[in-house]
């Protein structure tokens, strides 16, 4: 499973979603109309731009960038509230157990 962080520009709250595989990800991602860059998120050591989609490409990627709480991408107000997002896809999908 590949989970996505979508963080848009501007105004607009970070989603954080999922795709089956590659193919479901493209499809995902012309159904959505996001015209965003998407990176694949490296290990952290990165801030996220705004504007642009973090991609995990299976469920101990996204655990591991979850649990890097220190991660540039996480931090400030904007930060924070992506790592939200992808905490509660983490345990939409049963990967993370709901028990902070």
């Amino acid at each position: 499973m590949i989970f996505v962080v979508e963080l848009p520009a501007g105004d607009a709250e970070p989603q954080a979603w999922f795709a089956f595989h590659r193919d479901d990800l493209l499809r995902k991602i012309a159904a959505r109309g996001t015209h965003l860059p998407l990176a694949a998120a490296a290990g952290g050591g990165a801030a996220a731009d705004e504007g642009c989609c973090l991609i995990y490409w299976d469920e101990a990627e996204a655990t591991a960038a979850f649990e890097r709480a220190a991660d540039p991408a996480w931090q400030g107000g904007r930060g924070w509230r992506a790592r939200v997002a992808l905490r509660e896809q983490l345990i939409a999908l049963e990967v993370l157990a709901d028990d902070l």
